[in-house]
């Protein structure tokens, strides 16, 4: 903006000076003419008055008084004098003798009066008498009868009137260099004023390029620049407003995305990954800064998008696929390709968005195989009913004892399809909620001892060692006791029922600050590790025959993990295989 001030001062200050440079020669030359012109008239009128001093009868003696007497106008008027007689004889003359002097006939300034009958005659040039140049002024010079008797001249150097006009000219010079120099100082303020709001406007637009939206013109100007300085703070408003509203859309966004459960990838056009979410990241087990940016051909692709990417490149259209990923984790996604479009519906890239569809899979497949199981479970006691019933209605059993042991069999199937259905039945109201909690304080400790001496027969029979809470102690916590007991029963009678002769089980009660922890622990048959994930599902059982010889439907675990969950508790199990297993309940004091 330094420049443009200096541009604007200097070309001011040249334009000032070309326009004073005309002004000095225009005034130069109408002063020297002017000057001229006055010196003419000065010698005319100074002709004028010699002429009226001289007689006539002077000019036809041509006596010696003439000469002296031109020659007395010398000193005080500093001009030269001459009397020319009609026939060009120089008669006299106020700076030499007229005899030296040759014929003056062929003067222009003569001629002119002569020949011209020219009130007076005027000529410049050189004198070779004088040896300069003179201006020269011939006036007639008339007798009584009005007839031209001679011609007084009157002459001045030019030199003189040269001195004159060096010192003028020196004069305007320093006249119009004083106004150049305070056209300079006027044009520099004016720069100035007009530069400085430039400037400041052009700081604010850098500021604004440089994403700096709260910068404004502060200068106070009017005018066209003030109408410019508004103008520019109104679009750096706008920008700024606007931007704001980008930045909140882009946050929006962005928290939208980091807190979307599919993962979300975009690709240019060139093939560079241009942004993912975290759930992408997840997905993919990369960070994110060893996948922007880079070429969707050079990143590691653990779930196969390559051939997906480069299909709705090649085809521009949409594609869904479903893609199986991890040996180990199994996961499922649904993967949906699509183009994403610019200015003029041309096509910009790829986008690629992933719905991790694994839990849906795992319920389609839970479904799946609680109907097979029920089928199952239901199956085996429907066709032990249907084949006896059929033996008994055909009449070909007689004996009563053999009627009756079949009927046994038939009421013991009836009864297990019942239990069945009861758990089922129990095992959705308790999913869906159904039958509120009955919350009362509960004693553990004594909850557990009842519960125990209800299964002394059983005990007994395997000759087991039960450890459990001394009875004197007494833990009271917030729950429904029903419930509770039965989370409990399950829990001790699947210990009973797992552990060999001879064995023992352990029932123990540690309480917290917040919380008590009931643990179940047996030296059973154990569980293998792969199959403890699945020990809560409905119908898993690790020892499917001796479970179904056990009397059990499949449902015990999954009905205790829900009434512990519905007690906003939760349950543990640590097992070994062939060593035992342990189970431990925590619930919370208070509900």
């Amino acid at each position: 903006m330094n420049r443009l001030w200096f541009r604007i001062t200097v070309s001011f200050s040249l334009l000032t000076f070309t326009l004073l440079v005309f002004l000095w020669f225009f005034v130069a030359s109408v002063s020297e003419n002017a000057f001229k012109q006055m010196t003419g008239e000065h010698l005319y009128e100074n002709a004028q008055l010699v002429a009226q001093l001289i007689e006539t009868s002077d000019l036809e003696g041509g006596s010696e008084d003439l000469q002296e007497r031109i020659a007395l106008f010398r000193e005080p008027v500093s001009m030269r004098f001459t009397i020319i007689g009609t026939d060009g004889e120089v008669l006299a003359d106020s700076e030499n003798a007229p005899g030296t002097m040759e014929n003056h006939g062929e003067r222009p300034e003569v001629q002119e009066v002569l020949e011209e009958n020219q009130e007076f005659g005027e000529s410049i040039r050189f004198s070779e008498t004088e040896e300069t140049e003179m201006m020269y002024v011939a006036s007639p010079i008339y007798n009584a009868e009005g007839i031209i008797n001679g011609i007084i001249r009157t002459s001045y150097p030019l030199h003189n009137i040269e001195d004159t006009m060096v010192v003028f000219w020196r004069g305007l010079a320093v006249f119009l260099a004083i106004i150049l120099l305070i056209a300079a100082v006027a044009a520099s303020i004016l720069a100035r004023s007009i530069t400085r709001p430039v400037s400041d406007i052009i700081g604010v637009t850098k500021r604004l390029s440089g994403k700096d939206y709260s910068s404004r013109v502060h200068t106070k100007v009017s005018g066209e620049i003030g109408e410019l300085a508004a103008s520019v703070n109104d679009l750096a408003t706008n920008l700024q407003n606007q931007m704001r509203a980008l930045h909140e859309n882009e946050q929006q966004l962005s928290t939208i995305l980091s807190n979307m459960v599919s993962g979300v990838m975009l690709i240019n056009q060139e093939g560079r990954i241009l942004m993912i979410n975290s759930a992408m990241e997840k997905f993919l087990g990369q960070h994110n800064q060893y996948i922007v940016g880079h070429d969707y051909r050079d990143v590691e692709d653990n779930l196969g998008l390559r051939e997906g990417i480069a299909a709705v490149f090649r085809e521009n259209e949409k594609l869904q696929k479903e893609i199986t990923a991890g040996e180990m984790t199994k996961k499922v996604f649904d993967a949906h390709f699509g183009p994403y479009y610019g200015n003029g519906w041309k096509q910009r890239g790829v986008i690629i968005v992933l719905h991790d569809i694994t839990d849906i899979k795992r319920l389609e497949n839970m479904r799946s195989d609680f109907v097979a199981n029920v089928s199952h479970e239901l199956k085996t006691p429907i066709t032990s009913v249907k084949g006896f019933s059929e033996t008994l209605l055909s009449g070909e059993v007689t004996d009563e004892e053999t009627r009756r042991s079949f009927l046994q069999i038939i009421y013991d199937e009836s009864e297990r399809i019942d239990r069945l259905i009861r758990d089922l039945l129990h095992l959705s109201r308790i999913e869906n909620k159904v039958s509120p909690l009955n919350v009362q304080d509960v004693d553990l400790v004594k909850l557990i001892h009842t519960i125990t001496n209800t299964m002394t027969k059983a005990i007994s029979e395997k000759n087991l060692e039960v450890t459990l809470p001394p009875s004197t102690e007494t833990v009271t916590i917030e729950g429904d006791p029903d419930r509770l007991n039965q989370i409990l029963l399950n829990l001790i009678a699947n210990a009973i029922t797992y552990t060999g002769e001879g064995g023992s089980i352990r029932v123990s009660i540690e309480i917290t600050s917040s919380n008590v922890r009931i643990s179940v622990s047996d030296t059973g048959i154990g569980i293998p590790e792969e199959y403890i994930p699945r020990v809560f599902e409905r119908f898993y059982r690790v020892d499917k025959a001796r479970s179904r010889n056990s009397g059990g439907t499949g449902l015990g675990l999954a009905i205790v993990k829900h009434l512990v969950e519905s007690h906003k508790g939760k349950i543990e199990l640590d097992s070994v295989e062939g060593e035992g297993t342990t189970f431990t309940v925590i619930f919370p004091l208070v509900q």
